[in-house]
């Protein structure tokens, strides 16, 4: 349910261009909630909005979730907060009034919200609340119940055909006791996608019963790919964890505050995306402008800080915070990476720990997939002859019985000309020079045999020299 909305801070509503604006979503079931975050929507009064950076993570019972326009900002103006909160496309809450939805992955309303600016939080520094069965605007208590207590109301609901429905909502003394419940919570902090082979850096944080960060007691990780972790509680500590395969792996956490027990104190789940690095070197320039284009084949936005393109002993490393979006290409320019037209047939996009995610040099050799009279097929490209040019004598065709010579199946791309006829591929073929060889050879052979042959032969019949009897 929307508890909370802040849509009208004082001063302006963006900082350095970044929305300041929130939701506050609270759980009132007597059970966790599992979001979609790549299917469930937050309406804002004009557009359908996203939940950034999540595939799927669920919020407990009786927890609430800020649904921040930018989450750092949201985090500048609130440096204490110690809840969950998570990166939006809200841009701009109308500040005169809007129609709030929380839209579930089948595009059904779960809640929804009509406030105006006649109920308060206008520039003041309040935010609008549910106060005694009404939107009121108060002080903000983000990530914390709404004070005082509201008492059981109805609510408008508009159902997802638009019509709109009463429904009883929980009562808030249910909502503050079961808020107010005391009890050890944990979270995982880790990016929801991730490339296969390349390292993820996970980290917990664990918060007692006032919400104080603990740091004693152990952890046990399971990656749900077969690997494990147990580990004490420290600090901030970081650690990474390698998927070898592409998939969908559900990351579980486990505390336990006596390091000897068997059963958690707390627990928290995660769903991570491992998807294959299918980033391309898909474009280089020339001797005057030696560029080097990029290109994400995923369909994820690709993180690809700290990778490095490399020719030889030349090195290019790319900055924190380098992003190449979902199907999109980057361009690096000769004047930044310093390669040239030289470094071509070396160049190399490896990960930040040396793996080779593309090999320029390599992809420039593709396999022959088919010769005949007609085309001549390669991976990537199809050069076609007619029947016309074949009749014509512009083309003269392949026979039917050629063998192509064996060179690991692949030739260079460069080499393989259009107008190349099959006299051109006959005369470079090494077997045929072979052939002719060995041939020249017996020729050579019998020839000398049979003269020995002869000149034994008239030996016998006559006396003399050699050139005597061979005139004969």
């Amino acid at each position: 349910m929307i508890n909370e909305v802040m849509y009208d801070l004082p001063g302006a509503d963006n900082a350095n261009n970044k929305s300041r604006e929130w939701i506050e979503v609270y759980n009132p079931d007597g059970s966790d909630v599992l979001i979609d975050a790549s299917k469930w929507r937050i309406y804002d009064g004009s557009a359908n909005r996203t939940i950034n950076d999540q595939v799927d993570f669920s919020i407990p019972t009786g927890a609430y979730v800020i649904l921040a326009g930018d989450k750092d900002t949201f985090l500048t103006d609130y440096p204490n907060f110690g809840e969950v909160v998570y990166d939006t496309g809200i841009t701009s809450l109308n500040n005169t009034g809007a129609n709030l939805k929380i839209l579930d992955q089948d595009g059904n309303t779960v809640d929804s919200v009509i406030y105006s600016s006649s109920q308060g939080g206008t520039g003041d520094g309040n935010s609008l609340q549910k106060k005694g069965g009404t939107w009121t605007g108060v002080a903000p208590t983000p990530g914390a119940t709404n004070e005082p207590a509201v008492a059981s109301s109805s609510i408008s609901i508009t159902s997802s055909n638009g019509n709109p429905s009463t429904q009883t909502a929980v009562t808030p003394e249910t909502k503050s006791k079961i808020a107010e419940e005391p009890k050890i919570k944990t979270q995982i902090s880790a990016k929801n996608i991730v490339f296969v082979d390349i390292p993820l850096s996970f980290q917990a944080t664990v918060f007692g019963y006032s919400k104080e960060k603990l740091f004693y007691g152990k952890y046990f990780w399971n990656f749900g790919d077969g690997d494990s972790k147990e580990m004490p509680v420290v600090d901030n500590q970081q650690f990474t964890h390698t998927y070898f395969y592409p998939g969908d792996y559900v990351v579980a956490l486990e505390y336990y505050i006596n390091s000897y027990s068997n059963i958690p104190d707390a627990s928290d789940k995660i769903i991570i995306k491992v998807v294959s690095a299918d980033i391309a070197i898909s474009a280089v320039g020339n001797e005057k402008d030696f560029f080097v284009e990029l290109t994400n084949n995923t369909n994820y936005d690709a993180d690809i800080s700290y990778w490095i393109l490399k020719s030889g002993a030349k090195n290019f490393t790319f900055p924190k915070n380098t992003i190449v979006s979902s199907q999109k290409k980057m361009t690096l320019s000769s004047n930044l990476t310093y390669f040239s037209i030289t470094d071509k047939d070396t160049l190399k996009l490896m990960t930040s720990q040396g793996k080779t995610v593309f090999d320029y040099g390599a992809s420039a050799i593709v396999p022959v997939v088919a010769v005949s009279t007609k085309t001549v097929v390669q991976s990537k490209s199809k050069i076609s002859v007619s029947q016309d040019q074949i009749n014509s004598g512009t083309v003269k065709p392949l026979p039917e019985n050629l063998t192509l010579p064996a060179s690991n199946g692949k030739i260079p791309v460069e080499n393989l000309a259009a107008s190349a006829s099959a006299n051109d591929v006959i005369k470079n073929n090494p077997i045929r020079s072979y052939i002719w060889g060995l041939v020249f050879i017996i020729f050579v052979g019998a020839s000398a045999g049979a003269v020995y042959f002869i000149r034994q032969k008239k030996i016998g019949l006559k006396k003399g020299d050699d050139f005597t009897i061979l005139d004969g």
